[in-house]
């Protein structure tokens, strides 16, 4: 049973509660995708750019920030394997730089400072613990508060927008309930067609909310008692991750809780290779790889996919003091201290001065 509750879980276990079950139950963790990482990255960008004075709140700034952001965790785990080629990375950057253009003909971030950006709210309701972050809190002429999120995609017709703020009313109730202050308006900002939602909120919206969530939250614990949770076919579904296994699109769906073990495996499995991490990022950097004696050429592939695995380097080198040859690999050093001909049978050995206090090489 979890223990805490966040607005898009809720809103997840409302949409389908056998998705809810696959991410949560099951632990089947979806991995991030192209749109998910243009999201973050975006904002991101947005968070820090309110770190820079007024003035300097421009678009070349703007995108700046979206480079750094991008930097920063292309070559972490999640990210690593995203793009295919260096043609469809960039072309999803150049996408995510328009989504900053549309914000800034909607908004100037040279006029205000909001009061709080990134902003965890936490709070008790009954016996639910409900949990989230919020994108940014503003407040207008008149001193109210103002609960803003951005949204990368499109903003629905108008008259399909208030579902959208289930969310923000909910942050609403969670600010409400820390500050004792009632926010006055909820802001949804839709940068891939450059609209901006509002809403006005009273009491009773609040108190509204507060029953639906309860609510959701009743038919979670069912759920958990009776492990009975339906899959419901909805306009989403074909781009739900657990489409191949949701029963509702297989007559034999694969057993969860064996998918559940295989997950485990994996992420015990990339523990051990996070031990191999290098201390440093390699990211846009040139790395050269050195090595003693080069023979088969199978340890400097595995150093080649350790520094691969931590960051994504500009360029990587070799450089090798004794090229025995015998390789297994197509690999070859850029740089060779001495190409020496041996049999298979026989092994090299390199001695240093300032670790052996002799320099010489040895064939036996």
């Amino acid at each position: 049973m979890i223990k805490n509750l966040s607005p898009s879980r809720a809103s997840q276990f409302k949409t389908c509660p056998k998705q809810f079950k696959f991410a949560n139950v099951d632990k089947l963790k979806e991995p991030t995708n192209e749109v998910q990482a243009k999201g973050t990255t975006v904002h991101q960008a947005l968070e820090d750019l309110f770190d820079l004075p007024k003035e300097d709140r421009n678009i070349e700034k703007l995108h700046n920030l979206f480079r750094e952001a991008w930097t920063k965790v292309r070559g972490t785990d999640e990210h690593h394997n995203l793009f295919s080629s260096v043609e469809e990375e960039r072309e999803w950057g150049v996408d995510g730089l328009k989504l900053l253009n549309n914000y800034m003909t909607i908004e100037d971030p040279t006029s205000f400072d909001p009061i709080e950006r990134e902003r965890w709210v936490r709070g008790s309701i009954e016996d639910l613990n409900l949990r989230g972050i919020l994108d940014r809190m503003d407040r207008n002429e008149k001193g109210e508060l103002i609960i803003v999120d951005y949204k990368s995609g499109k903003a629905p017709m108008a008259k399909y927008k208030e579902p959208r703020f289930f969310a923000l009313k909910l942050y609403a109730l969670l600010i409400k309930e820390e500050l004792g202050e009632m926010p006055a308006e909820l802001k949804l900002i839709y940068l891939k067609n450059s609209t901006i939602h509002t809403l006005k909120i009273k009491e009773e919206d609040l108190i509204e909310s507060k029953k639906e969530i309860l609510e959701i939250w009743e038919n979670i614990k069912k759920a958990y008692e009776n492990d009975d949770f339906p899959a419901i076919k909805n306009t989403l579904c074909d781009w739900c991750y657990y489409k191949p296994i949701c029963p509702v699109f297989n007559d034999n769906p694969p057993d969860t809780e064996e998918l559940r073990m295989i997950n485990e495996s994996i992420s015990d499995l990339e523990e051990e290779i996070e031990k191999t991490k290098l201390d440093i990022n390699p990211q846009e950097r040139d790395v050269i790889l050195i090595d003693d004696v080069i023979y088969t050429g199978r340890t400097l592939r595995a150093s080649i996919e350790a520094v691969v695995h931590t960051g994504r380097p500009r360029l990587i080198s070799l450089l090798c003091l004794i090229d025995r040859g015998h390789r297994e690999l197509p690999i070859s050093p850029k740089f060779i201290g001495k190409n020496i001909p041996t049999n298979e049978e026989e092994y090299v050995s390199v001695f240093l001065k300032e670790l052996d206090d002799v320099d010489k090489v040895e064939v036996k």
